[in-house]
């Protein structure tokens, strides 16, 4: 297991005020946004003004950050920090992992760069809550950042300025940001291209608390990379569905005037792991990586070598001569394998603390969801009819869902953004 002795860190502070052109929709529309969310604010002082998005200009050993203008126009002050592990970055390589990442030898990423650049909002050192997400241009991110803004959640966010290679680059981003952190707070990742936020770190981590889980994650309503002999694994899969339904009786995210299930009904449609929205306390998250690290093996030629890295986390009771006949997610790394790989060795070892929201109590993936099925309950909150629940949460995953995120903000004026 890697060590979690935190590395030293060289501190980089700087203020750069940047207008940045485009917008998450029209102008306009975003605009109105913006204006919506600002009206809204809860009172609690913010770490960085609505609109105020961070713009990268990286290269290896040095990078520069802005904190953008404020919604009135005028230049924030606040200013993010940055920092980078320089140990050795210049002996780094594919083949040459800088320490902490010894089990992604082979990762294209190495041949880019020698550090992964992480950028921390202003107190996340202290915060007990922090968002982790992989972003190599956040630029693009407006709604998640101007989410995490409306509702002070601290984030750390790595990758800005990278290029782009597969999902490895992600859990790389994720674990590098990780290994800068101190002490143990609770740590979400999210993907920032299409997830939400809808509730303040506090009712996140008492939510997380109520569920009892060392690890939760977000749950989807298909299996991906489809595993085939998954399907077959009742044992397992009744395991976690019982888990679940033990954490939906808690009735966490349930709005005061839900209807009773109707005969038949599931009111737990989301089983399998979305690699999109998972936490836990830092330390498990760690130990997480020591997990799925075990699992990574060596393509061979047939399987393919996706954008090179040419590994993959071999499913769960599968032998290297099963695996060996079959090609997984084309040949490329996918970071669910990974996770539904760790979900089903759980359930296989009876561990009831790691848990997958398999309706919404925390975390949502909308998926195909029809947009008409949220509602808005008489305390103001969105929520989902299916499961009469308001997750704090959302994560619009897949291409079509995503599209449609600008159109749901300006349904609901001031919930998310």
């Amino acid at each position: 297991a890697p060590s979690h002795r935190r590395a030293s860190m060289v501190h980089t502070e700087e203020r750069n005020s940047l207008l940045m052109g485009g917008s998450a929709t029209s102008e306009e529309e975003t605009q109105g946004l913006l204006n919506d969310a600002h009206a809204h604010h809860s009172g609690r002082k913010p770490f960085m003004s609505v609109g105020a998005y961070v713009a990268t200009v990286a290269t290896v050993g040095l990078v520069a950050f802005g904190a953008l203008v404020s919604v009135d126009g005028g230049a924030y002050s606040e200013h993010l920090n940055l920092r980078l592990s320089r140990e050795g970055a210049a002996r780094v390589s594919s083949q040459r992992p800088p320490r902490g990442f010894e089990g992604w030898k082979g990762a294209p990423l190495w041949d880019d760069v020698g550090e992964i650049p992480v950028l921390f909002t202003k107190g996340a050192d202290e915060a007990d809550f922090v968002v982790v997400g992989h972003s190599t241009d956040l630029s693009k991110d407006k709604y998640f950042l101007a989410s995490l803004h409306k509702h002070g959640i601290h984030a750390a966010l790595s990758g800005n300025g990278t290029r782009w290679h597969w999902f490895e680059d992600k859990l790389m981003g994720a674990k590098a940001a990780l290994l800068q952190m101190s002490g143990d707070p609770v740590v979400m990742f999210a993907d920032t291209t299409d997830v939400m936020f809808s509730c303040p770190d506090t009712e996140i981590l008492a939510r997380f608390a109520k569920t009892g889980a060392d690890i939760l994650i977000g749950g989807e309503s298909q299996l991906w990379p489809e595993i085939d002999t998954y399907f077959d694994m009742t044992d397992e899969r009744e395991f976690l569905l019982k888990t679940a339904t033990k954490m939906g009786e808690k009735n966490i995210g349930l709005v005061d005037e839900a209807a009773d299930a109707t005969d038949g009904e599931d009111r737990f449609p989301n089983k399998w792991a979305n690699g999109g929205t998972w936490m836990g306390r830092r330390n498990d998250l760690l130990d997480y990586f020591s997990e799925i690290e075990g699992y990574l093996t060596t393509n061979v030629e047939s399987q393919g070598v996706g954008d090179g890295f040419a590994r993959a986390c071999k499913p769960y009771k599968m032998t290297n001569a099963e695996y060996e006949k079959r090609t997984i997610a084309a040949g490329f790394f996918d970071d669910q394998t990974c996770l539904n790989r760790f979900l089903m060795e759980s359930a296989g070892q009876r561990n009831s603390r790691v848990k997958v929201d398999m309706d919404g109590s925390l975390m949502l993936s909308l998926g195909g969801t029809d947009p008409n099925t949220f509602k808005t309950a008489k305390d103001g909150r969105v929520f989902w009819e299916k499961t009469q629940k308001a997750p704090c949460v959302w994560h619009f995953n897949n291409p079509d869902s995503k599209k449609r995120m600008p159109a749901v903000a300006k349904k609901f004026p001031g919930y998310w953004v």
